[in-house]
């Protein structure tokens, strides 16, 4: 049975792969619907990866503050 870091691992590695494969696609390929709608998805990747940023960011200060008020 797997652990949830190493889901979380793997699900980073797919994410990455996605990212290297998506930049390798020739874009100028596209033609302009396309690459309106490949913004409009690469938007939505962007704005959940922010949250997910954010939310590991808060995360980390709310730990830090909790050991230095305990110390």
């Amino acid at each position: 049975m797997r652990s949830d870091r190493q889901v979380l691992v793997e699900a980073l590695d797919a994410i990455e792969a996605g990212c290297t494969a998506v930049a390798a696609f020739p874009v100028e390929t596209l033609s302009r619907t396309e690459g309106q709608a490949l913004l409009a998805r690469l938007d939505k990747v962007d704005q959940k990866l922010t949250l997910l940023h954010r939310r590991l960011s808060g995360r980390l200060i709310t730990v830090a503050r909790d050991r230095r008020a305990s110390a």
